[in-house]
């Protein structure tokens, strides 16, 4: 017979312990049909328990499929609770609804070949069987449907795991009716002779089976037993023993490495977990110094949402509007806080129209700036702008002095423009760093006779003559301010508009603080005309 038709007939019982074991008593029963020819009797005896083992054993493998399925089913419905990742959900979704599928094939094969005596407890097991299948379809739905959330809820709970204990003691129960007839065959016995004339030969090959259950699976299952007892232990990353083999001790060596890899997904989350403690420790610490941080500004400031809820406000903020110090204890609006101002006597307005405005504002996600007059007097400069995600920031800073600065400094510009505009003398400021006229009086259009639009913006280079325009521009050096508008020069200028002038002309350097010369103010004194009547006075005498 050639050698791969043998190996094709041998590869069932290389691939499958069951096979084996049964081939090992189908090889003892065939040494004990062929050499003691049992009557009549004992064939039809030995042929009927044959046909209810087969019956038994196939009902109780089928019991253990079931088991495994509905232990398989769980472990998918875990991997739903468990998972964060959207993905990782969807996977164990889709493997629980395959093995859904698979149950329900098993019962109907089962169905098929359950005897009449079994009917009513299977029935029983059935029905239990579908009522399970179509509570973890239910359980796949929301998860994939509606959220984890609600999966977790509607499976992780006391009734489910009573409905699926008693599923498990009804498959027990019919489980054991099988193995109990399977053990049926043990009392039969055999007459005297039979069992003289065989009992070398089964002595022989009871001891061929029982070598072959120890090297097929009991010691199989002592290694594999020793793997899951060190990860019990805490040793996760242990090889699994046997998973090459592709019979019923590999697929348990593969359930096994199943289950070590959740070990290992649930000691990274611990680790995960860990960290996000420590993490959310920084944060906090953070936390509490940006708190501080805010709540030591000078401005007021404030955040708040699309709709105008209040998410940050520190106490510079609360100081400017007298709001109460536990304003922030609870969940607070803009309503509320125009509620406490209002209280205070700092807001009078219609708030529904203020929150309004206030909401466009934001909407529209445009930085602003605006001031506002409160009734006691102070005035409040107002700055917002948009942050990532819609909300709004806003810092309110009293500038009540400032603005009181600004208004002195705008009387006193206007009170130099007046006195500058009525003086006699003709005045000229001269930017010193680009030699540019910037200011000129009604006095000096006169005696240039051209129009102030024509001087300012110009040098003086642009306007006079050389002599004049250096007589303008004054020293390369500015004066000390000990002998600033002290020195004065008597010179002879040529305008554009009245010609040869003599003037009285003193230069002024403006400073800052500093000491710093930005500006250079020129007084020309025109004295032509009183030299004129100086000279004719002279010659009348």
């Amino acid at each position: 017979m050639p050698r791969s038709y043998l190996d094709r007939m041998a590869r069932p019982l290389r691939s499958s312990v069951r096979l084996r074991i049964y081939a090992a008593f189908a090889l003892l029963l065939s040494f004990v049909l062929m050499l003691t020819g049992v009557a009549i009797y004992s064939l039809h005896q030995q042929s009927t328990y044959r046909d209810q083992f087969d019956t038994s054993a196939q009902g109780a493998l089928n019991a253990e499929k079931a088991n495994g399925l509905i232990f398989a089913v769980v472990m998918e419905s875990r991997g739903v609770y468990m998972s964060t990742d959207p993905a990782a959900v969807q996977r164990f979704t889709s493997a629980l609804l395959q093995r859904n599928r698979e149950l329900a094939q098993l019962l109907d094969g089962w169905q098929r070949s359950i005897p009449a005596d079994d009917q009513k407890l299977f029935d029983t097991v059935r029905s239990r069987v579908v009522d399970f299948i179509r509570f973890r379809n239910e359980l796949a739905r929301l998860a994939t449907t509606v959220s984890q959330g609600a999966a977790r809820e509607w499976g992780d709970n006391d009734a489910n795991r009573a409905v699926r204990i008693a599923l498990n003691e009804d498959l027990a129960a019919l489980a054991t009716i099988y193995a109990n007839r399977a053990r049926m065959g043990d009392d039969i016995g055999f007459t005297k002779l039979v069992l003289i004339a065989l009992g070398v030969l089964a002595v022989s090959v009871t001891f061929m089976t029982l070598f072959l259950l120890k090297a097929l699976l009991v010691t199989p299952i002592l290694h594999i037993t020793a793997a899951t007892d060190s990860m019990a232990a805490g040793k996760p990353l242990i090889t699994i023993p046997h998973l090459t083999r592709t019979d019923e001790i590999g697929k348990l060596a593969a359930a096994v490495q199943q289950l070590q890899k959740v070990f290992r997904h649930n000691e990274t989350l611990r680790k995960k977990e860990r960290a996000a403690l420590r993490e959310q420790a920084v944060f906090k610490d953070n936390e509490a110094h940006f708190v501080a941080a805010i709540n030591n500004m000078a401005q007021g400031l404030v955040i708040l949402n699309p709709q105008t809820n209040v998410v940050l406000m520190n106490d510079a903020y609360k100081k400017i509007y007298k709001l109460p110090d536990t304003i922030t204890d609870s969940p607070c609006s803009l309503s509320d806080i125009l509620h406490h101002r209002a209280e205070a006597g700092l807001f009078s307005g219609d708030a529904p129209s203020h929150i309004k405005a206030i909401q466009a504002r934001i909407a529209l996600g445009k930085p602003t700036t605006s001031f506002l007059h409160l009734k006691d007097g102070r005035w409040i400069r107002i700055v917002g702008r948009s942050m990532p995600g819609g909300d709004w920031v806003a810092t309110h800073e009293d500038f009540t002095r400032l603005h009181q600065v600004e208004q002195m400094l705008e009387r006193i510009e206007r009170l130099f423009g007046t006195v500058a505009e009525n003086i006699g003398e003709a005045i000229l400021a001269r930017d010193t760093s680009t030699d540019r006229y910037v200011f000129v009086n009604r006095a000096a259009e006169v005696l240039f006779g051209m129009p102030r639009s024509a001087i300012i913006g110009r040098t003086a280079r642009e306007l006079f003559e050389t002599d004049t325009a250096d007589t303008l521009d004054g020293p390369t050096k500015p004066a000390q301010k000990s002998d600033a508008g002290s020195r004065e020069t008597v010179q002879t200028i040529m305008t554009p508009g009245n010609g040869r002038r003599t003037a009285g002309i003193r230069h002024i350097p403006a400073s800052d603080w500093e000491g710093v010369t930005h500006c250079v103010v020129t007084l020309i004194d025109d004295r032509t005309g009183r030299l004129m009547q100086t000279q004719t006075r002279e010659l009348a005498s």
